[in-house]
């Protein structure tokens, strides 16, 4: 299994969203890419039947994302999904927002 990326590094974003794929389909899912207006996400079935050394791959694959979930529902099944933002977040500034004190 390749070691994980690190969702700070200044890695493309586009490179991360095929990682994700790529490692998904390596652990024998069929992941679909989907388009937000501020994300893309990698969505998959998960089968029922998905071993445990598949899910440690599996998880391997989320935490490169910027944040993923799974969801369980009796209509579609168990799906999950990773999200990658379409621009990095911008550290806030130390010297602004409500914590600093006139």
């Amino acid at each position: 299994m390749p070691p994980p990326s690190n969702p700070g590094a200044a890695e493309p974003r586009e490179a991360r969203i095929t990682e994700i794929a790529t490692r998904l389909t390596a652990a024998g899912l069929r992941p679909q890419r989907k388009e937000s207006r501020g994300h893309t996400s990698v969505e998959a079935a998960v089968p029922p039947s998905l071993s445990a050394e598949s899910w440690a791959e599996v998880l391997a694959a989320l935490e490169t994302a910027d944040w993923f979930g799974l969801t369980d529902s009796s209509k579609r099944g168990r799906w999950l999904w990773a999200a990658v933002r379409r621009s990095p977040l911008v550290p806030p500034d130390p010297d602004e927002g409500p914590h600093v004190q006139p």
